[in-house]
């Protein structure tokens, strides 16, 4: 496991230290399924990262701006995705999405990209406090 790799592949400047924990995360997360597992995921990340002195911050998303059409069926029928809310984790300049999958299946795991991106993906970013 590491992080996502394709023609258009985002570079990531995170450490190496920041990386194992991201990493160790998403493997724990793999054991739970990624529809509405975003919040509890991405306060785990945040928390290991902090206490190993990273600084971390969850991101509250909504909005989702590019087109879900492979999205988990209970969201497809919660509403439309203009509506949805999600939860990630800010690193630095990357952002982290553990539960990407719910969304997109095949995107990479554990998905990252940069800040700019994510927030050209949403309608409204806010640091959750």
């Amino acid at each position: 496991m590491g992080f996502r790799g394709s023609h258009d592949a985002y570079i990531s400047d995170m450490g190496a230290g920041e990386r194992k924990i991201v990493c160790a995360q998403a493997q724990k997360s793999l054991l739970h399924e990624p529809y509405d597992f975003c919040g509890r995921a991405s306060m785990r990340l945040m928390d290991n990262l902090l206490t190993d002195g990273f600084a971390a911050q969850i991101l509250r998303c909504n909005g989702l701006k590019t087109e879900a059409l492979d999205a988990d069926a209970r969201w497809l029928k919660l509403s439309h995705q203009s509506n949805w809310v999600h939860y990630v984790v800010k690193v630095g300049e990357d952002v982290v999405d553990l539960t990407r999958r719910q969304f997109f299946p095949a995107s990479g795991y554990p998905f990252v990209q940069s800040y700019a991106a994510c927030k050209a993906e949403w309608d409204n970013l806010a640091f959750v406090q």
